[in-house]
């Protein structure tokens, strides 16, 4: 009953349960396995339902599951539902978007979880992670050496954070 709640028309609604399936993942843990893919046919259904502040939410819950369930998410069936609308966010985000933070997150958590399953993925994110350390890095020396560091904005190291982060997921995985 608490994953069709994920899916109600009421943005309130879906906000209330996919907040609440995410503190039952916690607690729940492997108990989640053998209902993988009917929670996973769930959250990512939610994708083309949710909006901005929602689908953060949503990021959340991925994440989350996957921490709870490990490396039982690492089977061709589930990496085939789950990746293709992370990858497409992914790729929609602009580097400089802070919703990059929270999906981010989402996909350290899945890349350790899956293991080796995420090697199709590992080159593009690894390659975006770094541009993302360069940029934040480039932009800190433009201001360190500049004459008016007040003309440049400071660079957000929070971008550079999460994306090591995802890069320690992929050591992990």
């Amino acid at each position: 009953e608490l994953l069709k709640r994920v899916l109600d028309n009421n943005k309130r609604v879906q906000e209330a349960a996919c907040s609440a399936f995410a503190t039952l993942e916690e607690e729940a843990c492997t108990e989640l396995v053998p209902y993988l893919g009917y929670i996973l046919q769930t959250l990512v259904y939610a994708f083309s339902k949710y909006q901005h502040k929602n689908l953060l939410i949503l990021y959340d819950a991925i994440g989350t599951l996957a921490d709870s369930v490990g490396h039982h998410l690492n089977k061709p069936e589930y990496i085939n539902l789950l990746m293709p609308p992370l990858i497409n966010k992914w790729n929609v985000l602009k580097d400089e978007d802070k919703d990059l933070f929270p999906l981010l997150e989402c996909l350290s958590s899945v890349a350790t979880a899956l293991q080796s399953g995420f090697l199709p993925y590992c080159e593009p994110v690894f390659r975006r992670c770094v541009s993302l350390i360069e940029q934040t890095l480039n932009q800190n020396i433009l201001q360190a050496n500049s004459q008016s560091p007040e003309q440049f904005e400071a660079p957000d190291k929070d971008f550079m954070i999460v994306a090591l982060d995802l890069l320690s997921g992929l050591a992990e995985g």
